[in-house]
């Protein structure tokens, strides 16, 4: 575990979401997001909890299925990451 990071534990994460563990199971299987674990006990890095509140909802919400997910989820990464670059890019060009 990363020293400054907090952590819920998969069991909180499905019991605040209502849902069964297995999908979270899954998601990790899948790569969605990388757990930590101490001993017996999966844990979620905090920063981690809105990706996979994403994840649950392309599952529930729009029924797709932990590949596709995965797609949606690096697709968008890298649509924050270009944004990000441009506002850097954008930043440095308004200094001349």
């Amino acid at each position: 575990m990363k020293p400054g990071v907090a952590y819920i534990t998969v069991q909180q994460f499905c019991t605040f979401h209502r849902c069964e563990t297995v999908i979270i199971e899954e998601f990790i299987d899948h790569g969605i997001f990388e757990p930590q674990r101490q001993k017996e006990i999966v844990l979620i890095p905090e920063h981690q909890v809105p990706r996979i509140e994403r994840a649950l909802r392309l599952r529930n919400e729009l029924g797709v299925n932990s590949p596709g997910i995965d797609i949606i989820l690096r697709l968008l990464d890298r649509l924050e990451q270009s944004r990000r670059q441009q506002v850097e890019d954008w930043g440095d060009f308004e200094a001349f």
